[in-house]
């Protein structure tokens, strides 16, 4: 079997990667199309649809704890398993969530949620090592810039991934309207950054109006399909692709505590803040924004509609981005989107949104999709391009940082009020920054030293 090196990377050359790198990668993002089409529109549902004694954010707490443990062991599992089979387990696990929906208790969802955690961490890491490999072997065969690779590809992902909050939020918009029922909200619910949960405002009133049982189902079904597209999809057409030279060489004990030791590694480190507000910046857009200033205001039934047209910038952008990062460089789209995200953060916290101003929301939602489209293409491209000799272990944390920063925002969403996260949040956003470009200098200075 023949080899090819990229730098210190080695990956095996045979059918199903080089030369089909490009089709590849459309083939994965169809899957995830498919299955992330319900998952997304759900998950933007969750706290506003089962907001009985907190159910649907106890259960996004539950799925993202998970997916740290899932994220640690992710090389060992990818290891052992292999990427394509740990993706049709993935898929097998969201179609038992989609189902455990139709009756949503905390002896249905939380299991499932659990279930979904565990194999999240693998499903991801094994999402980004798929695309690096293939960019790693087109960049390698046609002579093409890395990082301009990297950016492409995951810009072909990403943008078939934001479809997904156009086509599953229209689904659940459009059907949620089908009903001419009471969705207008009571005048005397709390919005925007005063809404407090319940457990700490004592207020059982501050609910919102929910749709009725036929019509939820009616949307489950339609995402159930959904579901099973994808599983189909990946079975028939998504090619097995080699395991990398440290798949192949580490052992058990090795690749269990890959995750953990990869940390010794200062870039990656110093990046953990950055990561963690990627994660922070999404959990804000999914439970809080959703509820405090789309449900609350003006009725459950707006949310797909507003999370389409957020779905609708971070496509744009994804697709924009990939494209330019190969003249305006990381540090400028990066700049740029915390920028938008800052801007956003003072604006929620200090807008309480009423009737009749529906336009701010879904002008809001997208100067939010062009910042979400810069951090999706460009933090994979990021640590494939500083960690190419241990992808597995590097997005393994990245993935695991993420569901850390999820859970942890998550769980203080029981307790605290949105002014209060949006203070955490944007404190979070100034200290990454300021370490990312901390690691940015400490990688010129190394290569400008090297080139000496």
């Amino acid at each position: 079997m023949k080899k090819i090196f990229f730098g210190c990377r080695k990956v095996e050359k045979e059918v199903g990667v080089s030369g089909r790198e490009t089709v590849n990668v459309f083939i994965i993002s169809f899957c995830f199309f498919c299955v992330f089409t319900a998952y997304l529109a759900l998950q933007n549902l969750q706290s506003s649809l089962n907001q009985e004694d907190s159910l649907g954010i106890t259960s996004l707490t539950c799925m993202y704890a998970f997916i740290i443990v899932s994220a640690i062991l992710a090389p060992w599992i990818i290891k052992s398993l292999g990427i394509k089979l740990s993706l049709l387990i993935s898929w097998v696990s969201h179609i038992l969530y989609t189902s455990s929906n139709f009756y949503p208790t905390f002896a249905t969802l939380l299991p499932t949620s659990i279930l979904l955690g565990l194999i999240s961490g693998p499903m991801w890491t094994s999402q980004s090592v798929f695309i690096s490999t293939n960019a790693y072997s087109y960049s390698d065969l046609n002579k093409a810039d890395t990082h301009a690779t990297l950016s492409r590809l995951n810009g072909i992902f990403f943008t078939l991934y934001e479809l997904t909050q156009i086509t599953g939020n229209l689904v659940s918009s459009l059907v949620l309207n089908k009903d001419q029922y009471n969705m207008t909200s009571s005048s005397a619910l709390v919005c925007g950054c005063n809404d407090c949960p319940v457990v700490s405002s004592g207020n059982e009133t501050n609910k919102i109006i929910e749709p009725p049982t036929s019509t939820i189902y009616l949307m489950l079904s339609v995402f159930l399909v959904f579901d099973v597209m994808g599983f189909l999809c990946t079975v028939v057409f998504l090619p097995s692709i080699p395991k990398s030279e440290w798949a192949e060489q580490s052992n058990t004990k090795e690749s269990i505590t890959a995750c953990f030791s990869a940390l010794l590694d200062p870039k990656l480190f110093l990046l953990v803040p950055f990561i963690s507000i990627m994660a922070m910046e999404q959990a804000v857009l999914w439970t809080d924004y959703t509820k405090s200033y789309i449900s609350c205001p003006f009725g459950i039934q707006m949310v797909g509609f507003v999370m389409a047209s957020y779905g609708c910038a971070t496509t744009v952008s994804a697709l924009v981005t990939s494209r330019i990062a190969k003249y305006t460089g990381r540090y400028i789209l990066f700049g740029l989107a915390a920028c938008i995200n800052m801007a956003i953060f003072v604006l929620l916290y200090i807008w309480v949104p009423e009737p009749g101003q529906e336009r701010y929301v879904f002008a809001m939602a997208v100067v939010w999709g062009l910042g979400e489209g810069i951090w999706q293409t460009q933090s994979n491209a990021l640590i494939a391009l500083l960690f190419p000799e241990k992808t597995e272990s590097a997005f393994a944390n990245y993935h695991c940082w993420k569901a850390t920063s999820f859970t942890v925002y998550f769980v203080i969403s029981l307790y605290v009020c949105v002014k209060t996260k949006l203070i955490v949040v944007m404190t979070l956003l100034a200290v990454g920054s300021f370490l990312y470009v901390g690691v940015e200098v400490y990688v010129y200075r190394r290569n400008h030293k090297e080139r000496k």
